[in-house]
């Protein structure tokens, strides 16, 4: 009984994650840190191939909830960053402050060195720096080998984003001007294989395999770093980590206001303090409700 509740809430945290990596300025890795999977989450993606069956056997249910959060982030987070967007923003923002002092935590342990500071303040830069990289998004773009090509390396690099806090996936699209055609690629392509529609569907079917597979091999490579990072300087990795989550909330709110038109009045203010509240109150409860399961 134990067990199937520690999958079904894997389950519900890996929604989170792969909701978290459709939207623009938000990292998946972020929500893995947020959530407290994030050892299991970089475990599962570096030994993919040289532990399969372990891998299946402790992450499964992280893989299911990731793949129903991509498509779920496809339907309803990006309807409602359309709708409501700064409502929507408020809310991730929510999480990643909530997130915070559990975070610090980990990241005090042991003497501050140089190469901490360093790596505090270069994370920092980078994540502010990043939203202010070329963010024109173009849909007219011929499917050919070039962008084969191009979209497996795409993937390679924005694997980076799924698997490194505070880096978005989603951001680096935008950044190399791909974002606004990947997102119509992959929803049209599940509207023409909900509809049984084979128009450009093949096209779009490589188009997608490619950054699959450049997300493979980003992914596991990746992964790998870190955990010899982790293992080897341990108080760097969560300080760098700190530093990207510190920096977050900027990146989100910058690309949704770069991304989306947005109204401010009265009552999408209040609703947006309200949004953000919820989002610092949910991190709480979650983390309230993992430790009481550990203890059991």
């Amino acid at each position: 009984m134990k067990m199937f509740m520690l999958h079904i809430i894997n389950i519900l945290k890996g929604i989170c994650i792969g909701i978290a990596n459709v939207i623009p300025g938000f990292s998946g890795g972020t929500m893995a840190v947020m959530l407290k999977v994030y050892d299991l989450f970089v475990y599962c993606f570096a030994n993919i191939f040289n532990k399969f069956i372990d891998v299946i056997k402790k992450g499964w249910s992280l893989f299911i909830g990731i793949g129903i959060g991509v498509l779920l982030g496809l339907v309803t987070i990006v309807k409602l960053l359309e709708v409501i967007p700064f409502i929507t923003i408020m809310f991730f923002v929510g999480l990643v402050i909530g997130s915070l002092p559990s975070t610090y935590k980990q990241a005090k342990v042991g003497k501050l060195r140089i190469r901490d500071i360093l790596s505090f303040i270069i994370a920092i830069g980078i994540l502010i720096a990043l939203p202010f990289i070329n963010t024109t998004n173009s849909l007219d773009i011929t499917y050919n080998w070039s962008l084969y090509v191009i979209m497996f390396v795409l993937g390679a690099i924005c694997s980076a984003g799924m698997v490194i806090p505070g880096v978005s996936g989603s951001m680096i699209l935008m950044a190399f001007g791909y974002y606004a055609f990947f997102m119509f690629v992959m929803k049209e392509f599940l509207l023409n294989m909900f509809n049984f529609s084979l128009d450009n569907y093949w096209n779009m079917f490589i188009t997608l395999c490619c950054f699959a597979l450049g997300c493979v091999v980003g992914l596991v490579f990746v992964s790998k770093l870190i955990i010899k990072l982790t293992n080897k300087y341990p108080k760097t990795v969560y300080i760098t980590i700190l530093g990207l989550l510190l920096a977050t909330p900027f990146s989100i709110i910058y690309s949704g206001l770069h991304e989306y038109a947005i109204i401010f009045n009265a009552p999408t203010i209040i609703f947006s303090i309200i949004s953000l509240l919820l989002g610092i109150g949910l991190v709480i409860l979650s983390e309230h409700i993992s430790k009481k399961i550990e203890r059991k």
